[in-house]
């Protein structure tokens, strides 16, 4: 036992000193400035491009009764205790008939989908 101890603190003291006394210093590699020897794979030519966000309503888009009707069945199914949705509208009103296991009544009102554009700047190589 006493001789496992002394090998194990043996190597313990050996490894600790051979990293504190072999360590050699990093050094970072120079930042190379491609452009200047590359210059013909940089981008070159920038130009707006318009991107479309689409704003969907969680109470009132377009599949929100059925969506809340789904949760709700679930929801009901895992014996979870009935919650208010904070969505409100079509979805909440789907959750409810749902969970309550009620009839599919189907979405009265529907809010379309809002796209909306946003410009954005796009890079590409030689101008193409």
């Amino acid at each position: 036992m006493m001789n496992k101890i002394i090998m194990t603190s043996l190597v313990a003291l050996t490894a600790a000193t051979s990293f504190l006394f072999n360590n050699q210093s990093a050094q970072a590699h120079g930042r190379y400035n491609y452009h200047h020897i590359y210059p013909f794979y940089r981008p070159n030519y920038c130009y707006p491009t318009t991107q479309w966000l689409i704003d969907e309503d969680p109470a009132y888009h377009p599949q929100a009764y059925a969506d809340g009707y789904r949760q709700g069945r679930e929801s009901a199914k895992k014996g979870n205790s009935y919650k208010e949705r904070t969505a409100g509208g079509e979805f909440a009103r789907g959750f409810e008939d749902g969970y309550y296991g009620r009839k599919f009544a189907g979405q009265k009102n529907i809010v379309p989908n809002e796209y909306r554009p946003y410009t954005t700047t796009d890079c590409d190589w030689f101008g193409f």
